[in-house]
């Protein structure tokens, strides 16, 4: 890795895919030479990572100038070589500063495929992201962002996200983690790991999970995560008598030990890039179910790492985890093509090595990373 000072810049380290690529990102480098500015809050992750490495919180509340003001005062005193903005608030700020500041060079990886059309922060971010490196985290991203600014001229580059690929001596032990949630070991144990936000549509699976019970009465579903829909969600499970067959467990620390403890991964979003939480189950070993959207066929293969099903279509998800739930040869065998797809193409190595690249030619054109 190189020595450059790096500086990433987040809206917040709240339980999310952005955000723990963030975290993976910042523990690969030096910790001398690499922090982390939240604009907002500093999250669950951030409450983790915090004693590993140097993360500010600004708590910006006073307006677009009182945040460039607070912004560039944190620049000026870290004085970092690279800013590394997530997302476009974050580019907002962060290449304002720089540009006063002068000195520094600002990356932006773009996690979302939601662009804001309007706004005075969105006509300064098309502009001053002219000047910045551009980074798509799946291939649809990549060239949304190259169609809105840069007029169809290939300049952002798509570099996927990784994982750490966690060696399963690390884990507990399934059955203890089973007892400690409530479920019998013989329970065919599925899960989905998302913000309980419209976006990933959780509705759809509570219902085909509450459809399928009635066939496989030993099937649990795990609902990791939190946010808005929470209420909402626990509600429509209370309706349909499903308490029995999924629980809510909210955010968790220790999600490696609760994926190892699955049989089926699901992600049932509407909209994505490459979701964090795929990898990280393609790294358990884990065979998934997902919704044919966004970057997500780049790293489900269907038939080959697990199913991918229509947006809303909840017979045709019930489908597709009927035959996963039938059949444990199945898998096991996609749950093996898929950690064997992330060693070769999505590792947290891999990511960082190319950002890496990005980082020296921005400072140094033409000089060789040493990686």
């Amino acid at each position: 890795m190189s020595n450059l000072k790096v500086l990433h810049l987040i809206p917040s380290l709240a339980v999310g895919g952005m955000e723990r690529l963030v975290c993976d990102l910042v523990t690969a480098r030096d910790k001398t030479t690499t922090s982390i500015v939240c604009l907002n809050t500093l999250g669950l992750l951030g409450e983790q990572i915090s004693h590993q490495v140097d993360v500010k919180v600004l708590h910006l509340s006073g307006g677009i100038f009182s945040g460039i003001v607070n912004v560039y005062k944190e620049l000026k005193k870290q004085k970092p070589q690279i800013v590394h903005c997530h997302n476009l608030q974050a580019h907002f700020y962060g290449s304002i500063c720089a540009k006063l500041l002068g000195n520094m060079r600002v990356v932006l990886t773009k996690h979302g495929q939601h662009i804001p059309q309007t706004g005075l922060t969105t006509k300064i971010n098309r502009i001053t992201l002219k000047s910045s490196k551009t980074v798509g985290v799946s291939a649809d991203i990549t060239k949304l962002m190259n169609g809105w600014i840069y007029d169809g001229r290939y300049t952002a580059e798509y570099i996927a996200n990784g994982a750490p690929l966690r060696s399963e001596k690390t884990l507990n032990d399934e059955k203890i983690t089973k007892h400690s949630l409530g479920i019998q070991d013989d329970c065919i144990c599925l899960g989905i790991v998302a913000r309980l936000s419209k976006p990933k549509d959780h509705t759809v699976l509570v219902k085909s999970i509450k459809e399928l019970s009635h066939s496989y009465p030993n099937i649990h579903l795990l609902i990791i995560g939190d946010g808005p829909l929470k209420s909402d969600i626990a509600s429509l499970i209370d309706n349909l008598n499903a308490s029995a067959q999924i629980t809510l467990l909210g955010e968790r620390q220790d999600i490696p030990d609760i994926l190892h403890l699955l049989d089926i991964f699901v992600l049932t979003s509407s909209s994505e890039g490459i979701p964090m939480t795929i990898l990280e189950a393609m790294a358990a070993k884990l065979p998934v179910v997902a919704t044919n959207v966004g970057g997500i066929p780049q790293v489900v293969i269907d038939g080959e790492t697990g199913f991918l099903v229509a947006d809303k279509q909840q017979k045709e998800l019930s489908e597709a985890l009927a035959r996963l739930i039938d059949d444990p040869n199945l898998r096991a065998r996609f749950g093996g093509n898929g950690r064997t797809l992330l060693e070769k193409n999505y590792s947290i190595k891999q990511t960082m090595e190319k950002y890496e690249v990005i980082y020296t030619n921005l400072v140094n054109p033409g000089m060789t990373v040493d990686i």
